[in-house]
């Protein structure tokens, strides 16, 4: 009769178990985009917007391929990049428009909120002028 093994220590266990992915973790994942290859090292969380992302630029490479024929490969490159450039673009003014409106609109509360009680008019709301 053999004496049994001692039990593994407890360390030795969680050696042995793969670490968890976390969404802090960055992962290395490869993209395809017209048949170029791209190496990509992201952000656990944000995968899915890659592929999306790849998704998509796949759909309009495919769907101007056809649209135009005669364009070579660069040009079409160029054309994808130009759409997506004007829109990034379009964005930001919306982005900075919206975030200016929004610190104003921000600033008027803080303002409205400020006041004091002896700034009440007849119904007992503040008076705004």
């Amino acid at each position: 009769i053999k004496p049994s093994p001692a039990p593994p220590d407890k360390r030795s266990i969680f050696r042995l178990i793969p670490a968890m992915t976390t969404n802090r973790d960055n992962v290395k994942i490869e993209i395809n985009i017209a048949g170029e290859r791209i190496k990509l090292t992201v952000p656990f969380s944000k995968q899915d917007a890659v592929r999306k992302c790849e998704s998509d630029l796949n759909a309009l490479y495919s769907d101007w391929r056809a649209k135009f024929p005669r364009k070579t490969r660069s040009e079409l490159f160029a054309m994808i990049a130009y759409q997506y450039a004007s829109f990034f673009h379009e964005l930001s003014e919306r982005y900075a428009s919206l975030s200016s409106t929004l610190r104003s609109t921000s600033e008027s509360l803080d303002e409205l909120l400020a006041r004091k009680p002896d700034d009440l008019d007849s119904d007992g709301r503040h008076d705004i002028r």
